[in-house]
């Protein structure tokens, strides 16, 4: 078997969670997820695609968030039968459809009726052809429509890198069941257990409490982590490009550092709710000159945001929003000696401080660009 040949068994790994970890609580957690990311309290009027829908969870979540219709699709027939059983087990309602398609089927994308919500999280960069993937995800927009797509990042696999993990993923199809096993438990122990403890905190804890990102199951993702394939990882900086130069579109929500970057784009032009969004959490520039805190690193002092800061007891609370020239970057929470050897737009909103790089590293004071921030509510 060549590596062009090997295909990993998405919709295996996604059946066997929905055997045995599918809940009413992942549910939940996957569209408080979902609405949090969109900042919307609900669906309602609103058409859902999800592209590559693996388990089914994300489109349940959509149609329980009110979506007037819900259309899934997924390349692997195990992915779609098993959306169908989740489909079937709410009554099979008739404005939720489940298709077998590829994203990559450019006839079979302009069948589908546009869609107010285009999703695709974690799908596209498996499909071979990323970038036609991301085009043709795109091209099932309405005029209006929001595109939230997720994406493996290069600009996160630091040490080690990509091409690691590309020789990772082909040698873990390749192996037996043994192998494989042993291989899972050797990544959970390298780059899970070992950080955590380094870090003086629980392992077990962030296991069990994992599905409170996204409803979903540590291990299916592990073994989805290190089976993926074929693979495909995207720059920051190059989607950015890719998606806002060739394809037209507008960037208005990020969040990156962990593997998958997840996207909110609309096209250029176009007018929605998140203008709502925008007049409802007002624009705050950050006035110069920035203190260096070393490398790529500097401060902006932000005593009056101090109470939704980041800290030691809760080093993800903070909604804070960085903007470059008027674009996210949403590359928070990051560790600050990353900032200081990465940059490359990993910010933290910490204590009375904002420690942030430019995304190019180039110094904020000099560079001519506008920095300013937008402090988003928690729902």
């Amino acid at each position: 078997m060549t590596a062009t040949e090997v295909r990993y068994g998405f919709g295996k790994n996604w059946a066997e969670f929905i055997e045995q970890s599918f809940s009413e609580e992942r549910i939940k957690i996957a569209q408080e997820r979902l609405l949090s990311f969109l900042k919307l309290k609900d669906l309602r009027g609103r058409s859902f695609l999800d592209i590559g829908c693996g388990s089914g969870l994300h489109s349940l979540a959509a149609y329980r968030a009110g979506a007037q219709t819900v259309l899934s699709f997924d390349y692997d027939p195990d992915s779609v039968q098993t959306t169908r059983k989740l489909h079937e087990h709410i009554g099979s309602p008739s404005n939720w459809t489940i298709r077998q398609g590829s994203v990559l089927d450019r006839k079979f994308i302009d069948s589908l009726e546009r869609a107010d919500i285009v999703y695709s999280w974690g799908v596209l960069h498996h499909t071979g052809d990323m970038w036609t993937a991301i085009e043709h995800a795109v091209s099932a927009l309405k005029q209006e429509g929001m595109a939230f797509i997720a994406l493996y990042t290069k600009d996160v696999c630091l040490n080690p890198g990509p091409d690691y993990w590309l020789d990772v993923k082909q040698a873990y199809n390749h192996a037996g069941p043994l192998r494989r096993k042993w291989m899972e438990w050797a990544y959970v122990l390298r780059f899970v257990v070992a950080p955590e403890l380094h870090s003086r905190r629980n392992p077990l804890r962030y296991i069990f409490t994992y599905k409170k990102s996204r409803g979903m199951s540590f291990w299916t993702d592990v073994k989805d982590w290190l089976g993926g394939w074929p693979m495909e990882f995207a720059g920051i900086a190059e989607t950015k490009d890719f998606c806002c130069n060739k394809l037209g579109l507008e960037l208005l929500n990020v969040n990156a550092g962990e593997a998958n970057t997840e996207y909110l784009f609309r096209r250029k032009g176009s007018r929605n709710y998140w203008d709502d969004v925008l007049l409802s959490h007002s624009e705050e520039i950050l006035p110069a000159p920035f203190v260096h805190r070393g490398g790529a690193a500097w401060i902006a002092r932000l005593a009056q945001h101090r109470g939704v800061a980041d800290s030691r007891d809760s080093p993800r609370r903070s909604r804070l929003m960085l903007y470059e020239d008027g674009v996210p970057i949403g590359f928070a929470h990051a560790p600050h000696s990353h900032i200081e050897r990465y940059g490359r737009g990993r910010y933290s909103h910490w204590a009375d401080g904002l420690i942030f790089s430019a995304t190019d590293n180039s110094d904020p004071n000099t560079n001519g660009r506008r920095y300013s921030i937008r402090v988003f509510s928690t729902s």
